[in-house]
């Protein structure tokens, strides 16, 4: 599949979550009846764009160790190059009510949130839940990837604005 589709059909719905087949393919510069074979529906060109970010976040957190103090900040990292392909996972409405999807999204978080608890009492606080903390994580990430497209922010500059927000938000107190 081409990636240049996937990231074009990406940023046309990111735009506008209403746009249709036949905008995506202008936008790609392809012909609607391309797209048609290899989406037949909205649903389908949908259900593949976040599998694919999905499947995205999958080889960025296999490179992860896990057991590293700095995992946090390596996670962040590369999660932030990846742009509007995961953002697209935070931000497309209707995402969750797809029951595949929706199990893919909570084993992504799972590694996450395994990893916050082990760091709370450490250098996060013990007194938010890991959730809350993964969720704040997830929200810098969309502000950083918000900035980014708004020329405000520099790609390379994103982790370091979302881990000090992190860290000096939920940081530990000891």
């Amino acid at each position: 599949m081409s990636v240049h589709i996937l990231q074009t059909a990406t940023s046309v719905l990111l735009k506008d979550p209403t746009a249709s087949l036949a905008d995506v393919a202008h936008a790609a510069g392809v012909g609607r009846t391309t797209l048609h074979k290899r989406f037949p529906t909205r649903t389908d060109l949908i259900r593949a764009l976040a599998n694919d970010a999905l499947d995205l976040v999958d080889a960025v957190m296999s490179e992860v160790d896990f057991t590293a103090d700095d995992a946090i900040e390596d996670i962040l990292t590369r999660l932030v190059a990846l742009g509007p392909r995961i953002e697209f996972l935070l931000r497309f409405p209707g995402l969750d009510q797809d029951e595949q999807l929706a199990a893919r999204i909570l084993a992504m978080d799972q590694p996450v949130l395994d990893l916050i608890t082990r760091l709370q009492g450490t250098r996060l606080r013990n007194d938010l839940p890991a959730w809350w903390i993964l969720n704040t994580l997830y929200a810098g990430l969309f502000n950083a990837w918000e900035a980014i497209v708004a020329g405000r922010l520099a790609p390379l500059d994103a982790p370091r604005f979302v881990l000090t927000t992190v860290f000096e938000g939920v940081g530990s107190r000891v």
